[in-house]
């Protein structure tokens, strides 16, 4: 690093304007153990297990023999490089810094080349793969204090990144499988052009019985975009070149994350707010929960899906119910994407502290009387109790908290 503002050329050019300037560089190198495939992945173990059902007087014990194992597996590295600035003026009352950074990760274990059908195994996990993260984070502070005594800060964040996969083998770049050029979080799917609503939109659409079942479409049913005027509603060859209908819907990394940080305190009162959120983010939202009644008749419908096709409910989300007839609405598309992006009142802090005089008589250093709220409300358009925040919306529900409380220091 360089602080700048410590040089007698830099005060007299800038008229000591700056209280710090820092420009500031870092390098560095790491390897990965936390891998996502256990700690022994250059082991091919065998597993065991025991048959579920009598054969004799025994449930009999099995075993599975092991997988492929590269003879040449190691860790991951992950290298990075950094350039920031840090600044501070008008008397330390606003602060920041910049950074911006590249991150490769080398030697990625994923399956390796795809092999033919008739190996009879899976691919051997190898360290097959590299990717490159480019990202920023800013943040900027205002610190003062009023005439009055009263104090004040407000501070803001913001930061992203996008990954990308810059090594694989995979020449033919087969969706479904990772390829060069790839960005994390991509989704392919169909583009939706709302649901069939008579027999003639039906007659005078392309077929699209490969990705619906081959059922017999009805009016209420979900209408896809036939992209390349063939006729047929298809993935084609399943690779980027040759995808059929199928384009990039969405992508569902977090971009822009940003937060706003409001404290004040005055004659014994604080107060403090932080909001959190995410400016951009796609989610394709799968299971049960959003659209159960179309895996089979033991599915019950859930709150997410009552607004489902009828010859009175022409404008549903949801097409006409189907039992065992769901496939046209488990492929992804963008009539079920949402936007995820969010801002969330993360905390609210508000507090009283007893004037001095009186808690000494007391012998008490301090007294404080506070309340906090966690969670109070969040901007977002996903459907109402799926978190926005987590990448399976489904993994637990938001928790909201409030509570009151009393401090002392003695």
């Amino acid at each position: 690093a360089w602080r700048l503002s410590n040089e007698s050329w830099f005060k007299s050019w800038t008229n000591s304007f700056f209280d710090e300037l820092k420009i500031r560089g870092s390098y560095g190198s790491l390897g990965n153990q936390a891998l996502n495939n256990g700690w022994y992945a250059y082991l091919s173990n065998y597993s065991t297990g025991q048959i579920s059902w009598i054969m004799g007087s025994n449930q009999p014990q099995y075993v599975v023999p092991g997988g492929l194992v590269s003879s040449s597996i190691t860790w991951e590295t992950v290298t990075q490089w950094d350039l920031g600035l840090d600044f501070n003026f008008l008397n330390s009352r606003l602060k920041g810094a910049f950074d911006y950074y590249q991150r490769r990760t080398s030697d990625i274990l994923a399956a390796g080349k795809i092999l033919p059908g008739v190996l009879g195994a899976n691919e051997p996990q190898e360290n097959a793969a590299e990717s490159l993260t480019k990202g920023w984070e800013f943040e900027i502070s205002w610190n003062d204090q009023l005439a009055n005594g009263f104090h004040y800060t407000v501070g803001f964040n913001l930061s992203d990144y996008q990954s990308e996969v810059t090594k694989f083998d995979n020449e033919s770049k087969e969706l479904g499988n990772w390829y060069v050029g790839q960005k994390q979080g991509e989704i392919w799917g169909y583009e939706t052009y709302g649901l069939f609503q008579s027999e003639q939109e039906i007659a005078g659409a392309a077929n699209q019985d490969k990705v619906s079942g081959g059922i017999k479409l009805m009016p209420g049913d979900i209408r896809f975009v036939d992209r390349n005027n063939d006729g047929v509603i298809d993935w084609g060859d399943e690779t980027v070149d040759n995808p059929g209908d199928k384009k990039i819907i969405g992508n569902s990394t977090p971009r822009y994350h940003y937060g706003i940080n409001l404290g004040a305190d005055w004659k014994g009162f604080d107060l403090g707010i932080f909001f959190q959120g995410v400016g951009k983010r796609d989610l394709y939202l799968p299971g049960t929960s959003f659209r159960s009644h179309y895996g089979s008749e033991w599915q019950v419908p859930s709150a997410y899906n009552n607004d489902y096709w009828t010859e009175e409910n022409t404008g549903a989300y949801f097409p006409r119910a189907r039992f065992n007839g769901g496939s046209a609405i488990n492929q992804a598309q963008t009539r079920y994407m949402v936007d995820a992006s969010y801002c969330r009142l993360k905390s609210v802090s508000i507090g009283y502290t007893l004037p001095k005089v009186l808690t000494q008589k007391a012998s008490i250093e301090k007294i404080r009387i506070y309340f906090t709220g966690e969670n109070l409300f969040t901007i977002s358009d996903t459907p109402d109790g799926l978190d926005p925040e987590l990448d399976n919306p489904y993994t637990y529900p938001m928790q909201r908290s409030l509570s009151v409380g009393l401090s002392l220091t003695f």
